[in-house]
């Protein structure tokens, strides 16, 4: 291949390249939108105590304010950094530190929303274990736990990003820490399903026997309550790997290759990540009675 050739093709790259930049950063800012709306009135429905609220609304709670603060201040920064970096080489050029400062921030929340959003999955997951088991408890220092566990989760990958922006050699250590803190959630959340799965059925057998004992009327627990709740936490875990699945895989990725593919995978999976946010209000609107009620009391009492 010619010089020319050869510089053709990289200048179409190059093009390419920057059009699905600009793509992705325009649909992330897009869905911002529907992020902050939709998680604002899930919260102000939840906070109104129109139901009684347990542990696990608690840590819905939580999961919600994070894609909150993911569609108010992530998605938007992460839109603008990469829409001066692709289109706006003159602002770039005359405002160097500011768009450096506007990356970091960008990349520093959204690593943090994620590592927070994969921390609470994880606390739920354990939560619904143990509220089967019988062995969980809604006692203040409970939850005091559970915030520290989530809010603390994030630090080891905050701390090798903060040193990926003074050398580079980092980025990989920070994404070997990503793929080991996704297979650790993973691995956590798969276990505790599969307990509540044995839970169900030893209690589905239970139920059978105190039938044939004719005291029936005493079940050891409400199974159509527990498989409903259980449910949705599979459906909004579900979402969660759907959307986060591709981040994982574009962060083993980065540790095999190098150049545009790579920076499309990730920034493609970006989207995704990002559009968990948007999705989860609707979910929850879906699957959870107590939440619907809610919000139409809540709309309701906007109107009046």
């Amino acid at each position: 291949m010619s010089e020319n050739e050869q510089n053709s093709t990289s200048k179409n790259l190059d093009s390419a390249g920057n059009e699905l930049t600009f793509s992705t950063a325009v649909v992330i800012a897009l869905l911002s939108v529907p992020a902050v709306a939709g998680n604002a009135l899930i919260l102000a429905t939840i906070w109104r105590r129109t139901f009684l609220r347990t542990s696990f609304h608690s840590l819905l709670s939580g999961l919600a304010v994070t894609d909150l603060l993911t569609g108010l201040i992530s998605q938007p920064l992460y839109a603008s950094s990469h829409l001066i970096n692709g289109q706006n080489a003159a602002v770039k050029l005359d405002n160097p530190e500011v768009v450096s400062v506007l990356g970091i921030i960008a990349g520093f929340s959204t690593y943090l929303f994620i590592n927070i959003t994969l921390a609470t999955m994880t606390v739920m997951s354990i939560e619904r274990w143990l509220h089967m088991s019988r062995r969980s408890s809604t006692t203040s220092h409970r939850r005091y736990y559970a915030a520290m566990v989530i809010l603390l989760s994030p630090i080891p990958s905050l701390i090798v990003y903060i040193l990926t922006l003074r050398e580079l050699a980092f980025r990989y250590t920070l994404c070997k820490i990503t793929i080991a803190e996704f297979s650790f959630c993973y691995l956590i959340i798969s276990f505790a399903y599969f307990k509540v799965y044995q839970i169900i059925r030893r209690h589905q057998l239970q139920t059978q026997a105190t039938v044939i004992s004719q005291n029936f009327d005493q079940p050891a627990i409400d199974l159509a309550k527990y498989k409903k709740s259980v449910a949705t936490m599979l459906y909004i875990f579900l979402l969660l790997s759907m959307c986060f699945l591709p981040f994982f895989v574009s962060s083993v990725l980065s540790l095999l290759i190098t150049g545009e593919v790579k920076e499309s995978s990730i920034d493609l999976s970006m989207v995704l990540v990002f559009l968990s946010s948007s999705l989860n209000p609707g979910l929850y609107i879906w699957r959870m009675r107590d939440i619907r009620r809610g919000l139409k009391q809540l709309l309701a009492s906007l109107r009046t």
